[in-house]
């Protein structure tokens, strides 16, 4: 069997640093892997920022110099990994080639804490090589079962924080933030002594608990200040505070103006997207500057917004950089609430419209932008066309598409995981809402009703399994799954050759006119089979 995923070292240490003065530099265009055996670390690149504690784990590929400090008061001693990945490009009987790829590992790379005693063996045992060893192919399995070993426990680290009772907490408030809520009400009601509590808010979240409630019911307020027949003090209510006057004064501090002088001026001209770009662009205004990761600009839009400046796509700006941008507005994801730096940094500079991510009907999230901007008229007709070309489709579906047929839109994961969307993500808007298309039984029941994702193994599939089967694949090496294993294979939809492959480059972002592209490959696909 070829061999399809290799990874090849080209450097690895063991790296000491005695006090607090030291500083270790790095510049190289591999990936890097820390592991940290003692002590606590401050890892900087560019403007991300990583606090690395014993037993952290850090996968990382930038162009940017690497800095690490020791940031306790004993021994910093960690493990240090260079390598590079590839990919099976080409085979013949005499050679096999490869080529450079990174596409195995997420774009925004790996972090958790508590590495396991099995990620550190295999480590040790590279670091125990002779340059010779570790690049032969002993060295390059070992550094394979590495690498898997990592995506494993990081996989792990993503559920139990996701599934985490904290993550409950945060949620909780978000959802409650217009109740009358207090450190200690919230404390008790997830069982937690109130000092514990205010403890494990700040080391979750790096806000007090009563900052991040602030932040989240002014950027509520934003949202609900732009429906004009309500009054400040019914804005104030809706949020969580009992009069207006209240809410001008703590709106005035966080934003530098009042509810009506928001309200009122929307006379945008440099627009900042972290996320929505594709929503902004269906309001016919292009970004002045983009982050233009795959999550927020598929890369068929990336020719709508070649004229706006492109941000560093791994990393956001630093306060200086703000400042040269000038935007007067800047719209960002709420699950950057996270970082509270960041979010302090820009609400320095501009306005912030912090809104919910995969959240909103993706049309409505459309017009909220539009109602940002103060683009509704501009908003609503592509919406009305839109809605035109998903009708258009239907007609020319139904041609091709036998009555009862169902189908679904699934994402291969890692560790033999498929993760089945509702219909906010990666394009199942499209499929379920404007065509109109019939889900499996599964589907409808477990996710489109209650409104949540599933994961699910990958011997699972046949009791979701669609007569049309729409897969999102992280790279083609991945999609191979889908012929090599007989699970798919056996699939009624592989069988009729009804399993269409989605990369995520162009699925990752469903927004506004993103949607519009990912109607035409999915419809495509169909009415082509």
């Amino acid at each position: 069997m070829l061999l399809q995923k290799r990874l090849y070292c080209f450097k690895e240490g063991i790296h000491i640093c005695t006090d607090q003065r030291q500083k270790a530099e790095y510049q190289t265009e591999l990936m890097v892997l820390f592991i940290i055996l003692s002590g606590t670390a401050e890892v900087q690149f560019g403007s991300q920022k990583f606090d690395l504690e014993n037993g952290s784990v850090l996968l990382i590929t930038t162009q940017d110099k690497i800095e690490v400090r020791n940031t306790g008061g004993t021994e910093l001693i960690y493990d240090l990994l260079f390598f590079s990945s590839f990919k099976l490009i080409g085979a013949t009987e005499e050679e096999l080639r490869y080529q450079q790829s990174s596409d195995f590992f997420p774009r925004q790379g790996l972090f958790y804490s508590h590495a396991s005693i099995e990620v550190k063996s295999l480590a040790a045992q590279l670091i125990s090589m002779s340059t010779k060893e570790a690049e032969n192919s002993n060295g390059a399995y070992l550094l394979n079962e590495l690498i898997a070993k990592v995506e494993a426990e990081f996989l792990s680290f993503q559920q139990r924080t996701l599934n985490s009772p904290f993550h409950s907490v945060l949620e909780y408030i978000h959802v409650h933030s217009h109740l009358a809520l207090s450190r200690d009400t919230v404390a008790q009601y997830f069982g937690y002594h109130p000092n514990y509590f205010s403890g494990r808010f700040k080391k979750e979240t790096g806000w007090s608990f009563s900052a991040y409630l602030a932040h989240i019911r002014m950027d509520k307020a934003k949202v609900f200040l732009l429906e004009h027949t309500l009054t400040i003090g019914e804005v104030a209510r809706k949020v969580g505070y009992q009069d207006g006057l209240y809410l001008s004064r703590k709106f005035r501090q966080k934003t530098g103006m009042s509810p009506s002088e928001f309200r009122k001026e929307r006379k945008f001209e440099r627009i900042i997207t972290l996320q929505f770009t594709g929503a902004l662009l269906a309001t016919g205004i292009k970004p002045a500057a983009v982050l233009p990761s795959y999550f927020n600009v598929p890369e068929f839009l990336e020719e709508e917004v070649s004229s706006s400046i492109q941000l560093s796509p791994d990393t956001l700006p630093t306060s200086e950089q703000w400042r040269k941008l000038k935007p007067d507005l800047i719209i960002a994801p709420t699950y950057l609430y996270q970082n509270q730096k960041v979010i302090e940094e820009m609400e320095s500079i501009a306005p912030v419209m912090m809104l919910d991510w995969d959240t909103h009907d993706r049309l409505e999230e459309v017009q909220l932008i539009g109602r940002i901007v103060g683009r509704e008229a501009q908003t609503n007709e592509w919406i009305r066309k839109f809605k035109e070309k998903a009708e258009s489709a239907r007609k020319m579906l139904k041609e091709v598409v036998e009555e009862g047929e169902t189908f679904g839109l699934y994402e291969l994961r890692w560790e033999g995981n498929v993760g089945i969307w509702k219909a906010s993500a990666r394009g199942a808007f499209n499929l379920y809402t404007m065509l109109k298309l019939t889900p499996a039984k599964r589907i409808q029941k477990e996710v489109l009703e209650p409104n949540k994702h599933l994961i699910i193994s990958e011997n699972e599939l046949p009791a979701y399994a669609a007569d049309h089967m729409f897969v999102v694949v992280h790279s083609m090496e991945q999609a191979k799954r889908i012929c090599d294993l007989e699970i798919w294979r056996q699939l009624p939809a592989a069988k009729n050759r009804q399993i269409y492959l989605l990369r995520l480059e162009d699925f990752w972002a469903s927004e506004g006119m993103a949607l519009e592209k990912q109607m035409e490959i999915q419809v495509k696909y169909l009415l082509d089979r």
